[in-house]
C-alpha cells in the first residue's frame, strides 16, 4: 500500500509497544490488510496490532505470565539471602549498621559523671548539727553525697532549718553535683517527728483506730506534712511505716497503723498518694517487714520466723500496696526473715530479699535504700563499710549513714574501692545512680 502523498515510499509498519498500544487505545490506527494474491506491490504483510499471532498484546501472552509468576515465586528466597547476608555477614562483608541507642536525660547525666560522683549519688548521710561545718561541707561539696538526712530529733525553729537547707544545696552546686540533694527527715506522726510544729499531728495508730476514714485521714495528713516540709526546703520523708504490728508491746507497735494487714496496706498506701500528689518523696519501709520481729535493730538483730505463706498474708500486702501507689523510693530493715533467706542475713544484704523478691517477684522500680547502716544490727556484726558494698551486691541502690563522719567517709571509701576493682561492676553501679537520677528528675530535684 502507498501513502497518501504518493511517493511511492512503503508506509512505515507499527511494531508491538507504547506507541502501538496508544494508538489503537485511540482507535486511530488503520490496520494493513495483507496484499492479495498477485498485487502489484510486493510489500511483506503488516503484522496485526500487538506483534504477536493473531493481534495477541504482549501482556496477554500466556508465556508472559509464566515469567511473572516464576519471579514473584523466587523474590521471597532472594530477600530472605539478602536479609541473612546483612545480618550474619560472611568474611569480608560489611556488617549491619545499628540503630543509634535511644538516650535519657539520666544516660545524659551518667556520661559527663566521675565515678566519685556516682559513688557519692548511692550514699546518704545523716547530719545532726545546727550549723554548716568542714564535715558535712566535706561529704556534701567534696564527696557529692546524694542526700542528707536530717537526724535531729528536737528541731522547732523553721527558719533555721530553712537556711540550713538551703545552704546544702548551694554546697551541691558548687561541688558540681549532677542533681539536688534528697533532704529527708524521720516524720511519720504523733510523736515521732523531727520537727515538732509541723504534722502529720495523728500518730499512725491513732489513723489505724479511725476505721473507714483511715486512709482519707492518712492522704490528707500526708499531704499537709508534705507543704510544710517543703516550705522548709526538705524534700523527701523516711515515711509512712507499713510494717504490721505484732500487738502490745511489740517492736512496731506505737508506730505502725495496726494489727490487721488490709488496713495498714490501705492506709500506708493512701499516704503515699498524699505525698505523691504533693509532688513530694516518701519512703515506706521497712521491708519485708519487721513487725513481728523479736528484737529492736537499734540493739541486735531482729528476727521473723514466719513461713512464706504467713508473710504473704500478713508482712507483704502492705508493701504490694504501696508499690501499686508508685511510691518512689523504698527502705529495707535489718531483719532476718529465713524463710526467704537461707543464710539468714539481714535483708540489707540479702540478695534473695532484695534482687529476687523485691525486684524480681514484686517487680519494684524505684529506689531502694538500707536502714541506718549505723545501727547496732549491723555495726555490732559487720564492718560497715563492707556491709555497705555487699548491701549494693544484693540490690540496694542508696546506703544510709546516718550517724558519725568516720562511718560516712568508711562507707564511700569502700563503695569506691569495689567499684574501682571490679567487684561492684560498672552496670551495676550505673544502673543505681540511673534510678536515683530518675527519681530525683521525676521529683524536680535533677535537670
Amino acid at each position: 500500500m502507498e501513502n497518501g502523498s504518493g511517493s511511492g515510499k512503503p508506509r512505515k509498519a507499527y511494531v508491538a509497544g507504547r506507541r502501538m498500544d496508544r494508538y489503537r487505545k485511540k482507535g486511530r490506527l488503520r490496520r494493513q490488510k495483507s496484499p492479495s494474491p498477485g498485487s502489484s506491490s510486493g510489500q511483506a504483510p503488516v503484522p496485526a496490532p500487538g506483534g504477536g499471532p493473531g493481534g495477541t498484546p504482549w501482556y496477554r501472552r500466556g508465556r508472559v505470565w509464566a515469567v511473572v509468576a516464576l519471579l514473584l515465586a523466587i523474590a521471597p528466597a532472594a530477600a530472605l539471602v539478602s536479609f541473612r547476608f546483612a545480618v550474619e555477614p560472611g568474611e569480608g562483608a560489611p556488617a549491619a549498621v545499628a540503630p543509634p541507642a535511644v538516650t535519657t536525660p539520666e544516660d545524659q547525666l551518667l556520661a559527663s559523671m566521675s565515678l566519685e560522683a556516682k559513688v557519692g549519688q548511692m550514699v546518704m548521710v545523716g547530719f545532726a548539727g545546727e550549723d554548716v561545718d568542714g564535715e558535712i561541707t566535706t561529704l556534701v561539696r567534696d564527696r557529692k553525697v546524694g542526700g542528707v538526712f536530717l537526724s535531729r530529733e528536737d528541731i522547732d525553729d523553721g527558719e533555721e532549718v530553712a537556711g540550713l537547707n538551703q545552704y546544702l544545696q548551694a554546697l551541691a552546686v558548687q561541688g558540681g553535683a549532677p542533681a539536688g540533694l534528697l533532704i529527708a527527715v524521720d516524720q511519720e506522726g504523733g510523736r515521732t517527728r523531727s520537727i515538732d510544729s509541723i504534722g502529720p499531728f495523728y500518730s499512725q495508730p491513732m489513723i489505724g483506730e479511725m476505721g473507714k476514714v483511715a486512709g482519707e485521714v492518712a492522704e490528707q495528713q500526708a499531704s499537709f506534712a508534705a507543704g510544710y516540709l517543703e516550705k522548709l526546703g526538705i524534700n523527701t520523708n523516711l515515711a509512712p511505716v507499713v510494717d504490721v504490728s505484732d500487738g502490745w508491746g511489740s517492736l512496731m507497735y506505737a508506730r505502725s497503723y495496726g494489727e490487721d494487714a488490709s488496713l495498714v496496706a490501705y492506709a500506708g498506701s493512701m499516704a503515699v498518694r498524699g505525698y505523691r500528689k504533693s509532688n513530694f518523696v516518701s519512703c515506706p519501709g521497712h521491708f519485708p517487714g519487721q513487725g513481728a520481729a523479736d528484737e529492736d535493730p537499734e540493739d541486735a538483730i531482729p528476727r521473723v520466723d514466719a513461713d512464706r505463706g504467713q508473710l504473704e498474708q500478713r508482712e507483704l500486702p502492705p508493701f504490694w500496696a504501696v508499690i501499686a501507689e508508685q511510691a518512689p523510693m523504698l527502705m529495707v530493715g535489718h531483719v532476718v526473715v529465713p524463710a526467704l533467706d537461707p543464710t539468714e542475713r539481714p535483708a540489707t544484704m540479702s540478695q534473695p530479699v532484695i534482687t529476687g523478691l523485691l525486684r524480681g517477684e514484686l517487680g519494684y522500680q524505684g529506689v531502694v535504700i538500707t536502714d541506718d547502716m549505723e545501727l547496732a544490727a549491723i555495726a555490732d556484726n559487720w564492718d560497715v563499710g563492707e556491709a555497705a558494698v555487699v548491701a549494693i551486691e544484693a540490690g540496694a541502690d542508696m546506703v544510709l549513714v546516718a550517724q558519725t563522719y568516720e562511718a560516712q567517709v568508711a562507707v564511700c571509701d569502700a563503695i569506691l574501692a569495689a567499684a574501682r576493682s571490679g567487684r561492684l561492676g560498672a552496670d551495676r553501679v550505673d544502673q543505681s545512680v540511673k534510678r536515683i537520677l530518675a527519681m530525683k528528675r521525676q521529683y524536680h530535684l535533677a535537670p
